[in-house]
């Protein structure tokens, strides 16, 4: 849910927020609008996941913010690249 991802967030403060844009009680616009008014969390990039692959999609969302787009189902050889491209001294 989104409540259990913002209270992780603040607990753990992480390098890396990967955000399901749909959840059952909000989207991901939701997340990284709250994201975005904690402390720390205008440094903190955060990634959408989806399962849409639309343009329109993609570009709200890069548009709203987030610094990139991962459609599933992952492909993991794909995510690790972006994870390490996001947070290189991280993998």
């Amino acid at each position: 849910t989104v409540a259990e991802g913002l209270a992780l967030v603040r607990q753990w403060r992480p390098q890396l927020v990967l955000v399901d844009m749909q959840l059952p009680d909000g989207d991901g616009f939701d997340v990284l609008r709250a994201v975005r008014a904690e402390g720390a969390g205008e440094q903190t990039p955060c990634v959408a996941l989806s399962a849409s692959a639309m343009p329109e999609a993609v570009r709200a969302a890069r548009e709203a913010g987030f610094v990139d787009y991962w459609t599933k189902p992952i492909d993991f050889p794909s995510f690790l690249a972006g994870v390490a491209r996001l947070l290189p001294a991280a993998v």
